[in-house]
């Protein structure tokens, strides 16, 4: 009997943790694809400059506004790079 328990606990389970992965990568392509229009703008060369000096690398600068991107969709990348420069600076001070 609680084997069969068990069992039934273990399957519902893995069918949870299989729809919740599945809804999780159409939410991601979503997310992308609306970040993707609302980022059209350009970023001031000051502030990109900025950001690289601070973290040295301009594929680290990338990766940083494309992470605000996807956590905070909807916003412009000018507000993404400066999110990403104060979150350096905080962290340094720390």
């Amino acid at each position: 009997m609680i084997e069969v328990l068990l069992a039934i606990a273990i399957l519902g389970a893995a069918i949870w943790w299989l729809n919740r992965r599945k809804s999780g990568s159409r939410q991601l392509v979503a997310t992308r694809s609306q970040g993707a229009r609302s980022r059209g703008a350009t970023v001031p060369d000051n502030l990109m400059r900025r950001l690289d000096r601070l973290t040295k690398d301009r594929r680290v600068s990338e990766r940083l506004i494309e992470r605000n991107a996807f956590n905070h969709p909807g916003r412009s990348k000018r507000w993404c790079v400066e999110k990403a420069i104060y979150d350096i600076q905080r962290d340094r001070r720390s």
